[in-house]
């Protein structure tokens, strides 16, 4: 029992061995059937060899003789053996649509991708220019705030120089009365100097007046006696 063992361990080793190195290898999905013109393999053939895959019209199948009449595309009618027939596509012609529609996905999905990136392109495009106009939009903003303040500044000054022309008028009439007044206090001081004056004067004249009078009482008084 041990020497059996041990010969048929090494036997399933080998074996395990050369399938692990074996080359792998497929059945190939590609047939080429001959259309009859009956149901037997000795009626004439009408067409040569339909590759697998090709699609045809169902007319009818025997059982017995295990043939399926069909018609073709271009109306070519005759009998084929029913074993090559089945009612789905074949596995290439799946595998080729699938391939297509791999490669139709792949196109889609590179078109994808590169409307992807215009996409992208175009929206920071969009970011920058929304960027630039806040910008532009808060130095706007900086900018009415500054005529505004201008413009306030404009209507104090304009109040104020309002006033000032108020101020200033006010001044010039009570310049004008002062200098009425002064005029005034001026006539008043030259006629006060005028009557001080004459005054002196007429005193002077009185008391020249005086004193002559009492000279020449004296000289008359002398003269008499």
């Amino acid at each position: 029992m041990p020497v059996f063992a041990s010969t048929a361990l090494l036997i399933s080793t080998l074996v395990i061995s050369t399938l692990a190195v074996a080359e792998t290898v497929y059945i190939r999905d590609d047939l080429y059937v001959p259309l009859r013109g009956g149901q037997t393999s000795e009626h004439r053939i009408l067409h040569k060899g339909l590759r697998s895959g090709t699609p045809m019209e169902h007319l009818e199948e025997n059982p017995e003789t295990g043939y399926t009449h069909v018609r073709l595309e271009g109306g070519m009618e005759g009998w084929m053996q029913t074993q090559y027939l089945v009612d789905q596509p074949i596995a290439r012609d799946l595998l080729e649509k699938a391939t297509l529609r791999l490669a139709k996905v792949e196109q889609d999905d590179q078109e994808n991708k590169t409307r992807l990136k215009a996409l992208e392109a175009e929206r920071a495009m969009l970011l920058t220019q929304d960027q630039n106009l806040n910008d532009e939009n808060q130095a706007l903003q900086s900018e009415l705030q500054r005529i505004n303040d201008l413009a306030a500044n404009v209507l104090n000054i304009e109040d104020k120089n309002q006033l000032l022309q108020m101020e200033q008028i006010e001044l010039k009439k009570q310049i004008e009365a002062l200098l009425l007044e002064s005029e005034e206090i001026k006539d008043d001081s030259s006629r006060a100097w005028f009557l001080r004056g004459a005054g002196t004067i007429l005193i002077g004249l009185l008391f020249g007046f005086i004193v002559a009078r009492r000279i020449y009482s004296r000289h008359a008084a002398s003269g008499w006696a």
